[in-house]
């Protein structure tokens, strides 16, 4: 198969590695063709910890990817996310001489204003997201490009993460055979394949659960205002679990997989759980609600620490169109009633739902990163090609080059 409408998402998650290949049609939508995952224990809440073991799973899901879409991968589009994602809004502002028309050129200058930040020699800056453009006075301008004026300002939303860790990400990529284009903020890839522009044209929080981390999002009138990270995730529910019933790690990811509930009015008090035990001892039989009642703690746990985030922000009350909850945080039954009780706004699943083709496979909300990571990838042209070739460290400055040129995107 041709590689000129091929495109593919790489989702690096703590608990497993995910590839998603999507093939561009005529009309410009995707049907996605294949997908490849590999448990992981290589990362560690977004972050690599064994570049080896990354390395390893990164070839079994590429490995995966191409028996089922028959094509040969050799590119893609990258997840990041971690408590060492940082995130700002900053104003930029310049004069424009003579009160000329507003140029392309004067656009750039703006948003490198209000990106010129300072920051630890730790951490780049990943991305400028524009908000709104204001001309002499007249705000929520999404593009001033032909306009008049004399003083152009910009409000934007910047992203910064550690250089190591962006580092790791494309080192490891390239280890396994797969050159990097961009590296992408994993809630806002997922928000690509979940979310409706009228959603965040209105106002929308997406709360994006993973493995390791719970990642956040918000949008206001089509644009980013608000990221954030919290350093839990489903592997913390399923250590619950295992300290709270006494069995393995392992048993008790099981138990959370098949009866993961965390609403306790959707549980009838007298249903019971088959519990592995350890020592070769028989299992034993727990109470459905004992289950339900350590999956809710650690639900609750995080979504009033993402209530405070949004109400310090002044953000709670301008979500018009709710909250979106997706990732592995979003299997949990009762999710949304409980997420809607907390937050006290609407709350739906969110799941993978602007594609074609193997559609039926990637509909599983812990898919919306890596089907979201392929379609900014077909958005931006990063087609299966020939391989890029370099070092690594010259791979990471190319992949920081374009990640740096995001102006507009998401916007």
């Amino acid at each position: 198969m041709a590689g000129d409408n091929i495109f593919v998402g790489l989702d690096f998650g703590t608990t497993k590695i995910c590839v998603v290949v999507a093939s561009k049609n005529e009309d410009g939508s995707l049907d996605i063709i294949g997908l490849g995952k590999a448990p992981n224990d290589g990362i560690r809440r977004g972050v690599v910890v064994n570049i080896d073991s990354t390395v390893a799973s990164i070839k079994q899901a590429v490995k995966e990817a191409e028996r089922m879409s028959g094509v040969q991968i050799k590119r893609g589009t990258e997840g990041v996310a971690g408590n060492h994602i940082k995130s700002l809004n900053q104003r930029g502002t310049i004069a424009v001489k003579g009160g000329r028309e507003i140029t392309q050129k004067d656009v750039e200058r703006v948003l490198e204003t209000a990106a010129a930040i300072n920051i630890s020699a730790a951490s780049e800056v990943l991305a400028v997201l524009p908000q709104q453009f204001i001309l002499d006075g007249q705000s929520e301008i999404k593009d001033p490009i032909g306009m008049t004026g004399v003083r152009l300002e910009a409000d934007v939303h910047i992203i910064t993460g550690s250089v190591s860790s962006a580092q790791n990400i494309v080192k490891s990529c390239e280890k396994a055979g797969i050159s990097v284009d961009d590296i992408v903020l994993e809630q806002l890839a997922s928000s690509e394949s979940v979310l409706s522009d009228d959603e965040k044209e209105i106002g929308v929080c997406i709360i994006d659960g993973g493995g390791g981390t719970c990642d956040l999002a918000v949008y206001k009138q089509g644009a980013v205002f608000h990221t954030a990270s919290l350093q839990i995730g489903g592997r913390n529910f399923t250590k619950d679990l295992a300290i709270g019933l006494n069995t393995p790690e392992s048993e008790a990811e099981k138990l959370k997989i098949r009866n993961g509930c965390v609403w306790m009015p959707l549980v009838d008090e007298d249903d019971v759980i088959e519990v592995p035990t350890v020592g070769g001892r028989p299992p034993r039989e727990v109470g459905k609600p004992v289950v339900t009642q350590i999956l809710q703690a650690r639900a609750e746990e995080v979504l009033q620490i993402f209530k405070g985030e949004l109400q310090y922000k002044g953000l709670l009350d301008h979500l018009g169109a709710g909250v979106v909850v997706t990732g592995g945080l979003a299997n949990h039954e009762g999710m949304e009633h409980l997420a809607s009780e907390i937050l006290g706004v609407p709350v739906r699943l969110g799941r993978p739902d602007k594609v074609g083709g193997l559609s039926d496979i990637v509909e599983d909300p812990k898919y919306s990163t890596a089907v979201g990571l392929a379609m900014v990838a077909a958005r931006k042209g990063h087609q299966q090609g020939n391989k890029l070739s370099g070092s690594d460290e010259k791979a990471f400055t190319n992949v920081l080059g374009r990640m740096k040129s995001w102006f507009g995107e998401f916007f």
